[in-house]
């Protein structure tokens, strides 16, 4: 149950310092789906559930590493391995890493889930279905722990301000299931947390864990409140009710970038 793809780094892999978050969080979820698919013999376009309605990859959780001492640089040959290591149906847990010869400097792990709209047209409410699966699990106990820890994030204590406000944009932040996408969360955090620090010593990410609990529509906003002491960095990703979407967990350490 492995995949490893392999590319140059230039400017669209980089961010300001080292491997780009957001291209990290897409090429991981693209290998992920590969081996699913692979696994389950059925293109994405072919998940259906018994009924013949369609279902979709979900992330429900993961976790960033990034090496902000030992980073990937421009013209860096390196490759993207990712491994599934738990499946118990409908969830999957994978890990990716950024390797640079031999090294990895940064890495990423998926927990996701199959789902499809309880009510048609609306991202407000998901269910889980395993319809499609026809494998074996595989140290299940690692996917249990998992739902576990979402499960505590629910409803563990946040206290922080509004950092930012962001008006959701269906063009922009959407998937091709037409709900907004998994990595514009980690986007929209990590532009709420560069506001509030904005003017202070640079910090960049060394470590980041994001929960998701649920989705929006066009043109909903959502609220980011940002909760920072030290190297330690919360943000909560919530609607104008109140409604959790995602909460992250982040440390980012001082981080001196190079003049370019």
């Amino acid at each position: 149950m492995h995949y490893t793809s392999t590319f140059t780094a230039g400017l669209p892999q980089l961010d300001v310092h080292t491997l780009s978050e957001d291209w990290a969080l897409a090429t991981a979820l693209e290998n992920h789906w590969i081996i699913l698919a692979d696994l389950l013999g059925l293109k994405p376009s072919e998940w259906l559930d018994a009924r013949g309605e369609r279902m979709y990859g979900a992330v429900i959780a993961l976790r960033t590493r990034f090496d902000l001492t030992d980073t990937i640089r421009e013209d860096d040959r390196f490759e993207a391995r990712t491994t599934i290591h738990s499946i118990r149906k409908p969830h999957a847990l994978s890990r990716t890493e950024y390797v640079v010869d031999g090294q990895a400097r940064a890495s990423v792990d998926l927990f996701t889930s199959f789902i499809k709209r309880t009510e048609r047209g609306s991202n407000k409410r998901f269910s889980r279905v395993r319809d499609v699966w026809n494998g074996e699990d595989h140290a299940p106990e690692l996917v249990d722990a998992e739902l576990d820890r979402h499960h505590a994030m629910k409803t563990a204590a946040f206290e922080g301000p509004v950092a930012m406000e962001y008006e959701v944009n269906r063009i922009q932040d959407f998937n091709t299931a037409d709900f907004m996408y998994f990595k514009n969360f980690v986007r929209i955090a990590k532009a709420a947390e560069w506001r509030q620090n904005r003017g202070e010593p640079t910090r960049l990410n060394a470590e980041r864990a994001i929960w998701y609990f649920g989705n929006v529509g066009d043109g909903e906003e959502i609220l980011v409140h940002v909760a920072r002491d030290g190297d330690r960095v919360d943000s909560l990703l919530a609607d104008r009710t109140g409604r959790r979407l995602a909460l992250s967990h982040a440390t980012a350490p001082l981080v001196e970038i190079a003049e370019r």
